[in-house]
């Protein structure tokens, strides 16, 4: 097993995207692309993908523009550099064809949490002859106050001197720590695993807090994604997995979580699959029991590359 870091030139805008890779010793049978959610960073997946190179499988991740070593600087935590949602996007598709310019010939499956989900299915809409399979892990549902939040995030700019890299307190309570009521640990909404919140708190890289220019950007890709005009269908037969758990308040409801899977279908993808986790919390793969999450997504990417 070999762990490997690197880096592109995000053909948007000349930004280093920082990547990392878990290859198996021998020729991987397939690769897992990941795209990681809101406020956190690659390296928390290594658990994730040590496991997957175990199964023979490559597994490839790089920090979001604004996340990890994906920035400028230290102070644009955060901060995407552009409104422009595409950015974000055709990040991820970059990444995508430097992985099958190393593996041709190797089917890809893409895994998307949270944020990253929002990142995967704006990519899905463009590029989804890229893929052999999606999985959608804690997948933010269609909220209609998202324009509202735009607007907060728009005026916050225009009320403080540094404008779309201000971080609002406003914004900060109505998105992210809404989350926790009812939960007694800091970012308890995260995972019933005390200890991987308590790592999660403690990690510098994810301490930070979204500019109001990172809502605009995360508000407008949930925005998007709910958008069924713009679509190129070219893969209905793409296999797509959408999981969460069932005490996961980014999802909103049982109802809203089934109702992404029905707007998924309804663009005209015809295997998608809803899986609910009774009893767990937001970040699947950190959760307690994460080894028969790790399997599960493991026995459906088998299942689905084989049949490519």
């Amino acid at each position: 097993m070999e762990f490997k870091k690197t880096e592109l030139i995000s053909e948007h805008d000349g930004l280093r995207l920082e990547l990392e890779l878990v290859l198996p010793d021998q020729q991987p049978r397939a690769i897992l692309q990941i795209s990681h959610g809101m406020i956190e960073h690659k390296e928390r997946y290594e658990g994730f993908m040590r496991f997957l190179a175990e199964q023979g499988y490559a597994a490839v991740i790089h920090d979001h523009r604004g996340h990890g070593a994906s920035v400028r600087s230290e102070e644009d935590l955060g901060y995407f550099y552009t409104e422009d949602i595409s950015a974000i996007t055709e990040d991820l598709y970059q990444v995508s064809c430097y992985i099958k310019e190393l593996y041709p010939d190797v089917p890809l499956v893409l895994l998307g949490h949270s944020m990253g989900s929002l990142v995967a299915r704006s990519y899905l809409k463009k590029h989804d002859d890229a893929i052999s399979g999606l999985i959608l892990s804690g997948p933010p549902t269609r909220n209609p106050g998202a324009s509202f939040g735009i607007l907060l995030a728009r005026l916050s700019s225009m009320l403080h001197r540094d404008g779309d890299r201000h971080c609002s307190h406003t914004l900060d309570r109505l998105i992210i720590k809404a989350f926790n009521k009812g939960f007694d640990q800091k970012n308890g909404w995260l995972s019933g695993d005390s200890d991987s919140v308590d790592r999660y708190n403690s990690d510098p890289l994810c301490s930070f807090s979204f500019t109001n220019n990172g809502y605009i950007n995360l508000l407008s890709l949930l925005k998007e994604v709910y958008d069924s005009s713009g679509w190129r269908l070219s893969s209905p037969e793409l296999p797509i997995l959408i999981m969460a758990g069932s005490e996961d308040p980014v999802i909103q409801s049982r109802k809203s979580f089934y109702e992404l899977r029905d707007f998924l279908r309804s663009v005209g993808y015809k295997h998608v699959e809803a899986r609910l986790y009774e009893g767990k919390r937001h970040e699947l793969l950190n959760e307690l029991g994460k080894e028969k999450i790790y399997k599960d997504i493991y026995s459906w990417t088998e299942k689905t590359v084989s049949k490519g």
